[in-house]
């Protein structure tokens, strides 16, 4: 573990996983990814999505069912954390207020799209050889396992 809490992902009460640097032993060293299981009630999101949120060292995909986590830490990560200079102090403004550098929050809702963000690829169209991509890219990506005169669209 990292000697600074804030610069590990936690993991129970007293352990935790260094993101900062390797460790001396190289047999520790470890994949920084994390997926979080367990059923519905188990503390997923307050004991484990919640405080990791809350360190803000790392860039986060968090799904999201209930729509709770982005209202709860939604604020919080649009803030940000404190822009920090070389020696690790908080920068400031010639107010001397601390500038943060907020998270950009993404949300991608299946259920009320009127809540999602959009993304529209038609708008990077502006050639011929645009349409000519999203078509290569669109019959490449489409081409099933079934025969030829299989009904693809089911």
């Amino acid at each position: 573990m990292d000697p600074k809490p804030e610069n590990n992902i936690i993991l129970t009460q007293s352990e935790g996983l260094m993101l900062n640097g390797r460790p001396k032993n190289p047999a520790n060293a470890r994949n920084k990814n994390v997926l979080v299981v367990g059923g519905s009630g188990s503390g997923k999101t307050r004991f484990f999505i919640k405080p990791n949120l809350m360190q803000m060292h790392s860039s986060y995909v968090v799904t999201d069912p209930k729509g709770t986590v982005l209202v709860e830490c939604g604020k919080m990560l649009q803030r940000g954390t404190p822009k920090l200079d070389k020696d690790g102090k908080p920068v400031r403004n010639e107010k001397g207020k601390i500038i943060y550098e907020p998270y950009k929050i993404r949300v991608f809702n299946t259920i009320n799209f009127q809540k999602s963000m959009h993304f529209n690829p038609f708008a990077y169209i502006h050639s011929e050889k645009d349409i000519l991509k999203i078509v290569t890219t669109l019959i490449a990506n489409t081409k099933g396992e079934g025969k030829a005169g299989d009904d693809f669209w089911v």
